[in-house]
């Protein structure tokens, strides 16, 4: 599927249903790390780490790489 099919599909969505909420997340960058940590991680601990990291630098990608 192409980048401008997904778009119009989740606009879609969202537009029916609106945000869910299900995943705890402030920033879409939240979003990209918590779904790489959980690959091979309990969600718990998925929680944690990102609290612990939220909690000691902003989350975003260029704070992680420093």
């Amino acid at each position: 599927m192409n980048p401008e099919r997904c778009r119009a599909v989740y606009a879609a969505l969202e537009a029916a249903y609106g945000a869910q909420g299900w995943w705890p997340a402030q920033t879409p960058f939240e979003v990209m790390v918590g779904a790489a940590l959980t690959q091979n991680t309990a969600w718990t601990n998925v929680e944690r780490a990102l609290a612990r990291l939220t909690g000691r630098i902003a989350l975003t990608a260029e704070a992680i790489l420093r």
